[in-house]
């Protein structure tokens, strides 16, 4: 799939690409735990960055021009100017504030135009299924808890119907569907289950034009296709370890854009963190951007 390295910049948690613009062909990111949203252009290859004062786990584009952050304790809402707005939070919506440290991670818009965004403790061996899923419906007034016991929520994507929403829980170590319908998810089902830790953990994931799902697996070194059926039809073999999202990028969607992790460790190897580029065979599906 001629897999090649494309962005330097290493990060400590790169997380959540997607692409917008003239031919799909800027591309933003996250460094979380650098606090940095990072965007490079796939045809002019121009660089920049901004950081935030908090760890920020996801970029989502809005339509009119704005981005919504994941920051720790947001999310917030970031204007053409870089002026920022408050969001509702996570004790808007569950009306306490949680006995633990926790932030945000992985977020999408569903199809219908609301964001769904999943929280994890940031100590996660300490506190399982302590965690959840919220709704920010389309309006950006509304911050609804629509999913509790959740570990380390993680990747997020829809079919092209718009009537299933897959979802990871990394820590359950499953792929696992939900009915979607009008902001509302119902009808758990686990469709795919870790048998082997050796395969790593699933992380992010985007979908394809024929409904095809990728994850990316933590300390997997790796991402799998899963088909309708959630078999295993295509691996991308990574030369990192901590491989944490991808996205479909550029004319048509027909490359895909992977991000990775060094998490930190010591005597990480030398392209740990930086982000890829591939063309599978399958093209993508455009992205949906927040509405309001």
């Amino acid at each position: 799939m001629n897999l090649k390295l494309w962005d330097e910049r290493a990060c400590h948690v790169g997380e959540g690409p997607v692409a917008i613009g003239p031919n799909n062909s800027e591309i933003l990111w996250v460094d979380i735990y650098g606090k940095k949203v990072h965007r490079r252009n796939l045809e002019t290859g121009m660089t920049s960055s901004y950081e935030m004062p908090e760890e920020v786990s996801f970029v989502i584009p809005a339509v009119d021009g704005s981005e919504l952050l994941g920051t720790a304790n947001g999310p917030v809402r970031r204007l053409a100017d870089g002026s920022i707005q408050k969001l509702p939070t996570r004790i808007d919506a569950d009306g306490v504030s949680a006995t633990f440290k926790n932030r945000w991670n992985d977020a999408k818009v569903a199809p219908d135009g609301h964001l769904f965004l999943g929280s994890m403790p940031y100590d996660w061996a300490e506190h399982p299924n302590a965690c959840g899923l919220y709704r920010l419906d389309k309006t950006g007034k509304e911050l609804t808890r629509v999913l509790d016991g959740v570990w380390l929520s993680n990747g997020l994507a829809w079919s092209k119907d718009g009537k299933t929403m897959f979802y990871i829980d990394t820590m359950a170590k499953s792929i696992d569907t939900f009915d979607y319908a009008d902001g509302q998810i119902s009808n758990r089902k686990v469709r795919w289950r870790l048998t082997d830790d050796s395969q790593g953990l699933p992380d992010g994931m985007c979908v394809d034009a024929e409904d095809g799902i990728w994850v990316a697996f933590w300390n997997g070194s790796c991402l799998r296709r899963f088909d309708k059926d959630f078999n295993i039809t295509d691996v991308i073999e990574m030369p990192v370890p901590m491989v944490t999202s991808c996205a479909f990028v550029g004319p048509d969607f027909k490359q895909m854009v992977i991000t990775s992790a060094h998490d930190g460790v010591a005597n990480p190897g030398k392209d740990w963190g930086k982000t890829y580029i591939c063309t599978p065979k399958v093209p993508g599906v455009a992205p949906t951007l927040f509405p309001n």
